[in-house]
């Protein structure tokens, strides 16, 4: 596997680990086709595909008969993809649009259909996403009680222009003002860029890579955080996560809880801190629209690898160009059972759905039926006299209310 990196390993390291000693990984920061061509690797894999150097060397595996993939780095997000001058709206390459190697790793379902849309619905394969893999294999944080530690954070890139950071820096400046008049709310800041220094907090943000953010989560009861990949781990761990967002872009990744205006943030502080069952399923559904989970994604990113080197493989021995079918992974969901929310949670005002007793619930279930037979029984005995007496009654009651008001 030709690996073209300079950064980002954290994507692709787990799927390494998984293959073992099935495969050799080779890690190329230069990024000469040449180069490249000459090790004759089975596969060329990537994580993004912006930058030119990587696309020359996609160009050139393909030529070659070379397959190439390429994995999605985190959550679609509206302003990088149409708002970020770096890319498509300031004249550089689009992201995704198309996707220039032969497949790419989606993290969830809810990408691959994005991404699909872009032109590329032979190349998306739902895996997703290996750099989360250490959530599954950590031991899961027990849920905390409704509690008052609230964790509010930024993604790596606050804004990708100055107006955008400043519209930011903005939204977390009413935050921490509304977050100070609560004591009882204690706040754990975990800031990217110069953010903590302008708002006067103290960060707590060490490294963006490793297991810190997932040690966080398990002391909170919740988090707030701009459009993030991160949101996705808040949800993992089972918290309540609000997107705070003053952009009023298009969300590829809905929340239950979203604070877009000043007025917002009260509610759903005060809502986080005892969050309700039905939008913690909510949550859940999200998730796993997001997100291919609760199992690991580097073995089904690994089957991907392993069956495109050996289409290719194939191919060439029969002297033909490689063809890559669309769907090569089978896309599996969690059971109903993993995901049902209990009635009783979601509905708490209700009292039938608190009686767990079956002998209790048949005996009134046979009442309400008895009654309803008898009920029905009695409408359809009922003629043409009965409602017509009925209409009646209804006239001379309408009669005597005007009556009385004209008295009156």
């Amino acid at each position: 596997m030709w690996c073209l990196l300079r950064d980002q390993f954290a994507h692709v390291n787990p799927v390494e680990e998984f293959l073992g000693d099935r495969a050799e990984f080779i890690h190329d920061s230069s990024w000469e086709p040449r180069r490249m061509l000459s090790a004759s690797p089975d596969l060329v894999l990537c994580v993004n595909d912006v930058h030119y150097g990587v696309a020359r060397c996609l160009d050139a595996a393909r030529t070659a008969g070379i397959p190439s993939l390429v994995m999605q780095d985190g959550i679609l997000e509206w302003r990088c993809q149409y708002e970020n001058p770096r890319l498509g709206a300031g004249g550089g390459a689009p992201q995704h649009q198309p996707v220039l190697a032969d497949k790419i790793a989606c993290i969830g379902p809810s990408s691959a259909r994005h991404i699909a849309s872009w032109g590329n619905v032979s190349k998306v394969e739902v895996t997703g996403m290996p750099r989360l893999d250490y959530l599954l294999r950590r031991e899961r944080p027990p849920k905390r009680r409704p509690g008052s530690r609230l964790l509010v954070m930024t993604a790596k890139k606050p804004g990708f222009t100055e107006h955008q950071t400043r519209l930011t820096l903005g939204s977390l400046s009413g935050l921490k003002e509304y977050l100070l008049s609560h004591a009882e709310i204690e706040v754990v800041w975990r800031l990217t860029k110069d953010l903590s220094r302008q708002l006067g907090v103290e960060n707590q943000l060490k490294s963006l890579e490793g297991s810190e953010l997932a040690d966080l989560l398990a002391q909170v009861d919740g988090m707030i955080t701009t459009p993030s990949t991160a949101m996705l781990e808040g949800m993992i761990v089972d918290r309540p996560v609000a997107c705070l967002d003053y952009h009023n872009a298009p969300r590829f990744v809905p929340t239950a809880w979203t604070i877009s205006a000043p007025t917002h943030i009260a509610g759903v502080v005060t809502e986080m801190m005892a969050p309700p069952a039905a939008k913690m399923a909510f949550q859940r559904e999200c998730l796993l629209d997001c997100l291919s989970w609760p199992s690991p994604a580097s073995p089904r990113v690994a089957e991907l690898i392993v069956g495109m080197a050996a289409a290719a493989r194939d191919a060439r021995r029969q002297g033909h160009r490689p063809h890559l079918p669309a769907g090569m992974l089978v896309l599996t969901h969690p059971t109903s059972e993993e995901r049902l929310a209990p009635l009783a949670e979601v509905y708490p005002g209700s009292k039938v759905f608190q009686d767990n007793d079956i002998q209790s619930l048949q005996s009134r279930l046979a009442r309400a039926e008895n009654e309803n037979l008898c009920l029905t029984r009695q409408q359809s005995q009922r003629g043409i006299g009965y409602w017509i007496q009925l209409a009646g009654r209804e006239t001379a009651r309408r009669l005597k209310t005007r009556q009385l008001g004209a008295e009156q």
